[in-house]
């Protein structure tokens, strides 16, 4: 009984020697930071975000200006050359440009502003959206290298039990039998190797191809972030949209009519050629009447980019809380795995050990040994997948988080 109690103890201390620094290990963002800068380089839609922060300034540098359109250049000339012939003449050259009233321009301005923090909102989430995409395909990588690393141990094994087995058959201990069995579990074992070869090549392609860089052997644990990150990329873009569409509306409303026109012009004129020239200079400002059939079109439109907004940042809501939960479900169930396979594999080693050591005894056949092996190589992998599948999990509760390495 005091064996088994020990024995237990062992198992647990193991499974917590694995945990341990999975839970308390330096997080991995230097590396995963990198990767998603390389990745975010290469990104169509990233570059197209960046390039817009150009077009927002312009269009704030025009918010603040008071002029509402191109201005107007007029010159005109009025003789009665072919009239009357008295010599009259009239010159003028006039200078119009439409303005924005005070509550108009504030409006323009206050939307130009939230459309630049729309924007920075939008960079915000597709950068998380990537580095979630990042973190998948680094760990997919991760997984695909343990396979192939536990794939070729068992085949070591493998090859040096089928060289005990071919002296022992050359020595007349074992049936030739047991030497072409044992042969064919090598091949068997070179066989899974390959496959696990091409998988490996495939995930750190597929890794590559989105940051341009060679995949991490393996990568370390992030450090799990204590709470969700304030404000979070998704939440934010979220409603720096819906305020974007609430001041749409604004600028729909105070812009009932188009702006009105103030033009000045000079004047320079004659009655007929025995007179001198006067001048004179004229004010004009022009006001146009707003109409409904112009206006409603528009307001509707603002009023249903404010629903939408609505409904979507209420469903981001829901979403975020929903994948926290979600995450944090996923890594203690995935904890809980890598105890039972770190307790397993311990159990499976010490069992081919034993039945390795019958079989070099005659105790046990070679068909035992090579199920024992067997099940041990399936312990092996289980354990350090489940080890990628906890590391997996942590990078997946922080992209749930909002964390942006």
């Amino acid at each position: 009984m005091r064996a088994i109690n020990l024995f237990h103890r062992i198992c647990t201390f193991a499974a917590l020697a694995l945990v341990w620094p999975l839970a308390f290990s330096q997080s991995g963002s230097p590396v995963l930071k990198t990767a998603v800068d390389a990745a975010w380089q290469r990104s169509p839609q990233g570059r197209m975000l960046e390039a817009r922060r150009n077009e927002v300034l312009a269009g704030q540098d025009a918010a603040r200006t008071w002029i509402a359109g191109s201005p107007v250049l007029g010159l005109s000339q009025r003789s009665d050359r072919w009239t009357d012939q008295a010599g009259g003449l009239e010159n003028e050259v006039s200078l119009s440009t439409p303005i924005w009233l005070p509550g108009q321009k504030t409006a323009r301005q206050a939307l130009a502003q939230s459309g630049a923090d729309d924007l920075e909102a939008q960079i915000a989430q597709a950068r998380l959206a990537l580095a979630g995409e990042v973190r998948e395909r680094m760990w997919a990588a991760a997984a695909a290298g343990e396979a192939l690393a536990v794939a070729q141990d068992h085949q070591t094994h493998l090859a040096a039990i089928a060289d005990e087995v071919m002296q022992r058959v050359k020595a007349g201990d074992l049936a030739r039998t047991d030497g072409i069995l044992a042969r064919q579990e090598v091949l068997a074992a070179q066989g899974a190797i390959a496959l696990a070869q091409g998988r490996r090549n495939e995930a750190h392609a597929r890794y590559s191809t989105l940051t341009g860089q060679p995949a991490v052997v393996k990568p370390a644990p992030e450090l799990i972030a204590g709470s969700m990150r304030e404000p979070h990329p998704r939440r934010l873009a979220a409603s720096t949209t819906l305020t974007h569409a609430q001041r749409a509306l604004n600028v729909v409303n105070r812009n009932r009519s188009a702006p009105p026109t103030l033009g000045m012009s000079v004047r320079r004129d004659r009655d007929n050629a025995t007179r001198a020239y006067g001048s004179s200079v004229g004010i004009a400002v022009q006001i146009p009447f707003g109409t409904n059939a112009r206006h409603r079109p528009l307001e509707t439109a603002a009023l249903t980019q404010i629903e939408a907004a609505t409904a979507q940042a209420a469903q981001v809501e829901v979403e975020l809380h929903a994948a926290i939960r979600l995450a944090r479900q996923q890594l203690s169930a995935a904890q809980h795995a890598l105890e039972t396979a770190s307790s397993r594999a311990v159990l499976t080693r010490e069992h081919t050990a034993l039945v390795l050591k019958a079989f070099r005894l005659g105790e046990r056949g070679l068909a035992d040994l090579l199920r024992s092996q067997a099940l041990s190589h399936e312990a092996e992998n289980a354990e350090s997948q489940q080890k990628v599948a906890v590391g997996l999990a942590h990078a997946r509760l922080n992209q749930a988080l909002g964390i942006i390495p």
